[in-house]
Order: C-alpha cells, then sequence, then structure tokens
C-alpha cells in the first residue's frame, strides 16, 4: 500500500479517536518535502502523527501545549518502520490500531492528567460553557443547530440552562445504550472538559449534568473518572435534587460602553 495512502488511513483513524475527546485537527504548513505531518490539540495536550520518508518510519508524537501552540519538545510514543514496496494495507491498519491505542483510554487519560499536574495548581481552566457544549456534537451532532439558536436568541450563552435542557437527556440516553469502550471513551469526554473547565463549566459538567444521572448511569461512567472529577462528583451527588440559583446575566462595562459612544 503506497505510503501517502497508508498516513491518510492512520490519520484518518487517530481524528476519529480524538475528536471523541475534543481535539482537533489542524493545518500544519511544511517545508520539508521528507516529512508527512497531521497535528491534533487540545487545550493542554499535542499530538503528531508523521511519516518521515528517508527512515520509512510512522511515528506518534505528544508535546504539551502552550498559548502559543505546541511547544515541540515532541515525545515518542510509537514508531513503525512502512516500507510501501513491502506493505500492505493490513499493515497500516495494524499500525492505526496502535496508534488509536496510544492516545485513548487509561493510558492517554494519565498522560493528559501528568500535562496538567505541570500548571500551577491554583491555575482555572479556560474553556467555557460554549466550548464544553460543542464538545458533544460529535456524539450528538443535532446539538450543532441547538447551539446556534441558543447563540441567535440569547446573550450571555446560557450555559447551564442549555445543559439541562439539551444536553442532560441525550447524555442518559446514551449511557443507556453503550458499550463499556464507549462509555470509557465518553468518560474521557468529561475528564477531559472537567479538567480544562472554568469554573462555571466544571460546575455544568458536575452538579447539572451528572446529578441529573440516576445512581446506575452515574456508577458506570464514574468508574472511567480520573481522581480530580471522581472526587468533585462525588461530592456535587450531595446536591443531587437541591434547587440551584438561576443564573444571572453578566453586567455590560457601562463606563465603557459610555466613552465610546460619546467620542
Amino acid at each position: 500500500m503506497e505510503y501517502k495512502k497508508a498516513f491518510d488511513l492512520i490519520v484518518g483513524k487517530v481524528e476519529a479517536e480524538l475528536v471523541k475527546t475534543g481535539y482537533t485537527k489542524q493545518k500544519v504548513a511544511t517545508d520539508n518535502e521528507n516529512e508527512l505531518v497531521a497535528l491534533f490539540t487540545s487545550q493542554n495536550l499535542a499530538y503528531s502523527v508523521v511519516y518521515f520518508k528517508d527512515k520509512q518510519q510512522m511515528v506518534l508524537r505528544s508535546c504539551t501545549m502552550t498559548e502559543d501552540g505546541p511547544d515541540n519538545e515532541w515525545k515518542t510514543l510509537a514508531t513503525w518502520l512502512y516500507d510501501d514496496e513491502f506493505a500492505e494495507q493490513k499493515d497500516a491498519e495494524s499500525i492505526a490500531n496502535d496508534f488509536v491505542e496510544g492516545v485513548s483510554g487509561t493510558i492517554a487519560i494519565k498522560r493528559a492528567k501528568q500535562v496538567k499536574q505541570k500548571k500551577k495548581k491554583d491555575d482555572d481552566g479556560t474553556a467555557t460553557p460554549k466550548f464544553l457544549a460543542k464538545r458533544f456534537v460529535t456524539y450528538f451532532p443535532e446539538l450543532r443547530d441547538e447551539i446556534k439558536n441558543e447563540e441567535d436568541c440569547y446573550f450571555p450563552f446560557r450555559g447551564a440552562t442549555f445543559a439541562k435542557e439539551h444536553i442532560v437527556p441525550k447524555v442518559a440516553t446514551y449511557i443507556k445504550r453503550a458499550s463499556k469502550p464507549e462509555l470509557e471513551k465518553f468518560a474521557g469526554v468529561f475528564n477531559l472538559q472537567y479538567g480544562n473547565g472554568d469554573v462555571d463549566t466544571r460546575s455544568i459538567i458536575t452538579v447539572v449534568i451528572l446529578n441529573s444521572l440516576s445512581n446506575e448511569e452515574f456508577e458506570s461512567l464514574y468508574e472511567y473518572f480520573d481522581d480530580d472529577l471522581k472526587k468533585a462528583s462525588k461530592a456535587a451527588r450531595k446536591y443531587k435534587g437541591k434547587n440551584v440559583k438561576p443564573e444571572k446575566p453578566k453586567k455590560r462595562n457601562v463606563s465603557k460602553a459610555t466613552n465610546l459612544k460619546n467620542s
């Protein structure tokens, strides 16, 4: 199988796995004719699939994300020889399966957690409730139109209300029909978004979404949560069924608006 086709097959399978936990495929511009490169990023971590033509190697790498993008201190996670003079499609699929395993499950969760621990313990995440809602579009495509309608009709984005009305029913339905591997990957979305989320996002995950689940539904996800989310979700269960104060619209900067108007 020609190396470019093999590379596309491998990247496609890795992308399908990473997008489930909030990663985005980025456009990569490279002047190096010796390499084929695919890049996937999240808030804290980046993955890269590279084919080195001279070495005939398929490589999976990871590095930490900064405010300016990947820090480029790449750590090699897996390396496979791929000589398309002899390799077949089944060889490309074996590499793809190994790379998918490398970016999913408990290994990837531990890797993401280690990266998170490098940051200051008192640092708040920056992912917003709207960002959280968009992460579920992969599982529930109909959310795309519902998010747009929310943006068109309300300002600011009513994160808690939107989650309660549009995400909660879908999550419960998905859990009931999902297999254990699917539940583990689904829980990975919660782990990643809780770790990256701001205060409002974390509250929506624990108090709104997870507290809406029955004990059976909650426990089916709980076993796949990382330590931080396990602790937070258990604490939040104490508030299950209790009234939560409604959201208040954020105040606009009146003085700034007045200055602009009078200028």
